[in-house]
């Protein structure tokens, strides 16, 4: 199906306020397209309140307009008293990667059997002209794409940086570029689900590592999980790339998987004396940043861009994130890390006993050995102090009380902060690396990683400093 021959057909857009879901309404009603319908489960009145929280980091008068053209470009809204109504007369469905995670989208898994059931990725695999380079991962697939695009952009190539759900993406700018340029996107397990309607890959896939992660979305299979992860190369041709971790189990075994070339990286590559980044410390970063050495390595990127590419990356908002420094006590934002893993390789990157973490949240069937493994990094390190919350603690007090940590129960972030600034000394740093999802307290972690930023910023006078 060509492009333009996306004016005619019935297209329905799931999620309208959130970043995913307007940049595809943006994108289609620049296009020409006269018969989209919208769904948003917030109300009418929400709507608006909604939308200024899922695009944060734009301008509210940039939101404002944005908003006035999806709903002069849109037929109807169905709001959340009529959310999904008609949804059976599409012939195209845009769905967001998380819309399987809630109980109102549960009419959509039958209709997904039979009907086009897209994401943004099936925009670039279907019509995006230009090298797309693909990166998933269970851990650092974030920090890779960044990396990479950060080498392109440092060797003044034309390129854009897709993938995060809160992101806003110009995809008529990205699908009206033409070539030579580059799109770099971050593909979740969920958005990878999407490929079979478009039975494409990536030019160049990147795979960091697979380990046991989301398995509720997959039926609590990692069997299904890793399929999810490989159907980013599982169309690829013999002239595409396959870059691979060759430090992890899981992508090893993928030597012989897809048609393209295969090539590995680790982080005990000769290629880390290129680093001078104090952002990128500690195996965890080491290793991603292999993997962008060696992307840009394929694509003949030079040494002196790499290089600037590297030491200019900054990392993107609540992955490693620094957020201020009160009476030399430094604040990091790290939300994102939804995993024990995640925040093993945070706690990791910091001089032993300096820091005070926080820990929040909820998971579903959470894993005790990976717990059993963060509390043994949390003892090799030095991990002084350790604030939990959520519906997690129940679960996580009794290990982490093996640990030689000093742990405190509190009811929520605001009080997490308050006990880890009560206990810090000049020289620590207080961390947010919650090692689980945001569900209960929050919406989400984009949610968690805003108040966060907010209880920090309400710090007038800095925490009291113990000596």
């Amino acid at each position: 199906m060509a492009i333009n021959e996306l004016k005619n057909k019935k297209i329905h857009l799931i999620g309208v306020s959130g970043a995913e879901g307007s940049s595809l309404a943006l994108f289609l009603i620049k296009l020409g397209c006269q018969n989209l319908i919208g769904h948003d489960f917030s109300n009418r009145a929400e709507f608006k309140k909604n939308y200024l929280l899922y695009h944060s980091e734009q301008s509210k008068d940039k939101s404002f307009q944005q908003i006035n053209k999806i709903k002069k470009g849109l037929k109807v809204i169905n709001y959340k008293n009529s959310y999904l109504k008609n949804i059976k007369d599409a012939e195209i469905i845009f769905a967001p990667y998380s819309w399987r995670r809630y109980p109102v989208n549960r009419p959509l898994k039958n209709l997904r059997k039979n009907q086009l059931f897209w994401h943004w990725y099936n925009l670039l695999l279907e019509y995006y002209q230009g090298a797309l380079i693909g990166v998933t991962g269970t851990a650092g697939k974030g920090t890779t794409t960044g990396l990479i695009y950060s080498i392109l952009k440092a060797a003044k190539k034309k390129v854009w940086l897709v993938g995060d759900s809160w992101q806003m993406m110009d995809f008529y700018q990205i699908l009206t570029s033409g070539k030579p340029s580059f799109v770099v996107a971050e593909l979740s397990n969920r958005a990878l689900t999407f490929a079979e309607y478009s039975k494409k890959s990536p030019h160049l896939a990147v795979i960091t590592n697979i380990t046991k992660n989301h398995l509720d979305d997959h039926s609590g299979s990692f069997k299904k999980y890793i399929a999810a992860k490989k159907a980013i190369a599982k169309y690829q041709k013999p002239d595409d790339f396959l870059i691979l971790n060759s430090l992890d189990f899981q992508t090893r075994q993928l030597k012989n998987f897809a048609k393209s070339k295969k090539i590995f990286y680790s982080a005990q590559s000769r290629e880390k004396k290129l680093i001078k980044n104090k952002m990128i410390r500690g195996s965890h970063f080491t290793s991603d940043a292999a993997a962008a050495i060696k992307t840009a390595k394929i694509l003949k990127i030079s040494k002196t861009a790499i290089i600037k590419g590297l030491n200019g990356f900054k990392s993107r908002a609540g992955r490693m994130q620094f957020i201020k420094k009160f009476n030399k006590i430094s604040f990091i934002n790290d939300a994102a890390s939804t995993r024990p893993e995640a925040t093993m390789a945070a706690v990791k990157t910091f001089a032993r006993g300096k820091v005070n973490l926080i820990l929040e949240g909820y998971r579903h069937q959470p894993d005790k050995q990976q717990f059993l493994k963060l509390a043994k990094v949390i003892n090799s390190c030095g991990v002084k102090n350790i604030a939990v919350s959520g519906r997690i603690t129940k679960f996580l007090l009794p290990i982490l009380q093996q640990t030689k940590a000093r742990v405190f129960s509190t009811h929520n972030l605001a009080e997490s902060v308050e006990k880890m600034c009560q206990n810090s000394r000049a020289g620590d740093f207080i961390l947010l690396s919650p090692a689980c999802e945001s569900f209960g307290e929050f919406k989400d972690y984009r949610e968690r990683m805003e108040k966060f930023n907010q209880i920090i910023k309400k710090i007038s006078h800095g925490p009291k400093i113990k000596n």
